[in-house]
């Protein structure tokens, strides 16, 4: 710009005398073209800087918050934000390469209902699953991998998937679909997604890492009221079933059941509960040999169950 500031002060009378090439002005269609280029690359650096900006501000809100269901929401939202996709997901990966968690963005309440249960991992999203690497796609029907959509399902064409690693964990993948104005997703769509997806473990770790404390915290302070209310004088199945209140709440279940030994037997007997059906249960008689409970009290080893799925 200086330049041209610089020529724009020349007048005719202070030329120096040149040759008939240099006296040849530069035709205006070519000015007028160099004015349009230098525009453009003012408007990408311009893009660029705001870009940047958002994604800074992008990874400094998923780190701002130490509850972990905070900070995955906010992930996918800045994702879905950054590289302008109109849906996005969040996918956590449990047993068996499948999705343990699918956190949308995009759709409402109503429309989630109607599509059903949430993807378990297969067909496009578990090609990052098996493979945790960027994938963009152009049109999400064409791969080999894809199962189509189930009815009630939004259309979906272009895709972007990025997995989200915490250390040398593979912990879940960002998913985004149909980029807005219906472009593809690019190599910069890319590089925004995976930087974002890097500052997003480490605030999934510094979550996770934080609810195991406060988790550590609040069994220490259960089992210490409980130990104070026994010595206290209460009655013990009144200081149990508070104690089993507690760890409900914590625990997030629908029903906690504290069994104690039957005196000369084998068997255990539901002493307090809390929850669904805890009247129901209270007072129950546990076989020692054939129950869980009671496999996990003669061998002093922690047993888990899960419902299996039909």
């Amino acid at each position: 710009m200086g330049c041209l500031s610089r020529v724009g002060r020349v007048m005719p009378h202070e030329a120096k005398p040149t040759t008939a090439r240099e006296r040849t002005p530069i035709p205006r269609m070519r000015l007028d073209e160099l004015l349009d280029e230098l525009q453009a690359h003012i408007g990408v650096v311009r893009a660029t800087r705001d870009r940047v900006h958002t994604l800074l501000e992008a990874v400094l809100a998923v780190g701002s918050d130490l509850e972990l269901e905070t900070v995955l929401r906010r992930i996918v939202e800045s994702a879905v934000s950054l590289v302008d996709a109109q849906y996005g997901a969040l996918g956590v990966i449990g047993d068996e390469e499948r999705l343990a968690r699918f956190l949308p963005v995009g759709m409402d309440a109503k429309t989630i209902a109607k599509i059903g249960p949430f993807p378990s991992g297969q067909g496009i999203l578990g090609l990052v699953i098996r493979d945790p690497h960027p994938i963009r796609l152009h049109e999400i029907s064409k791969h080999a991998d894809s199962f189509g959509f189930p009815a009630n399902h939004p259309p979906m064409h272009t895709f972007l998937g990025v997995p989200i690693r915490i250390r040398d964990e593979v912990f879940g993948n960002l998913y985004l679909t149909e980029k807005r104005g219906g472009a593809d997703f690019d190599e910069d769509d890319e590089a925004v997604l995976r930087t974002l997806a890097a500052a997003a473990g480490v605030a999934i770790d510094n979550a996770r890492l934080y609810d195991q404390a406060k988790r550590r915290e609040q069994w220490l302070t259960a089992a210490s009221d409980l130990t104070r209310s026994l010595l206290s004088g209460a009655a013990p199945s009144d200081a149990l079933r508070a104690f089993a209140a507690t760890v409900r709440e914590m625990a997030g279940a629908d029903l906690v059941a504290i069994a104690v030994p039957v005196p000369g037997t084998d068997d255990l007997v539901v002493d307090a509960a809390d929850g669904e059906q805890a009247e129901a249960v209270r007072g129950l008689v546990l076989s020692g040999h054939s129950t869980l409970a009671g496999k996990v009290y003669s061998s002093g080893d922690v047993r888990a169950a899960s419902r299996r799925r039909s």
